[in-house]
């Protein structure tokens, strides 16, 4: 058993870093970024999402970490009430079901977002000119979204990494 919760640990730390990270970066660089340089920007974007596996090496990751905390989480707790009662409990609580809502958003409504905007890029690429007026409407209130979503997404990671990284020291 202590061989298992060593290694749902480092599967839980490592994609939770990677996640977080990759997050943390689209939405505080890459994004700002990418808005500043107009087409250019949507370039790259193009690139990191159908040319690399970023999109779906982060997704990995998020499902890896939610799962592997679920799983840690019923191994220490049993998901019984009880674990309410106790600081380290309640601390790892709350930080899991913020990142298992940041999940949900990950999965559903970014990769949803990114769809669409994958879907507008390879129209645009295939009508071989510039992007239509409605075209880049779209684009630019699906990019907007992106940022708010992601940005409620990067909170609830952010409270999650820190009910996991202070949930043992909570005592009451």
């Amino acid at each position: 058993m202590v061989s298992l919760i060593i290694i749902l640990r480092i599967i839980h730390i490592f994609s939770g870093v990677f996640w977080v990270g990759v997050s943390f970066f689209n939405i505080g660089f890459l994004q700002p970024t990418v808005r500043a340089t107009g087409a250019e920007g949507q370039v790259v974007m193009r690139h990191l999402s159908q040319k690399t596996r970023l999109l779906v090496s982060t997704y990995t990751a998020a499902t890896l970490n939610m799962l592997s905390g679920l799983i840690l989480y019923g191994i220490f707790f049993g998901f019984q009430l009880s674990a309410l009662t106790s600081g380290q409990g309640l601390t790892l609580t709350i930080g899991g079901i913020a990142g298992v809502i940041a999940w949900v958003i990950a999965i559903v409504v970014v990769r949803g977002i990114f769809s669409r905007m994958q879907a507008i890029g390879r129209d645009i690429q295939a009508q071989g000119g510039p992007p239509t007026p409605e075209q880049s409407a779209e684009m630019q209130a699906l990019g907007a979204r992106l940022g708010k979503v992601g940005q409620a997404a990067l909170v609830l990671m952010i409270i999650a990494l820190l009910g996991m990284s202070m949930g043992r020291y909570v005592t009451f």
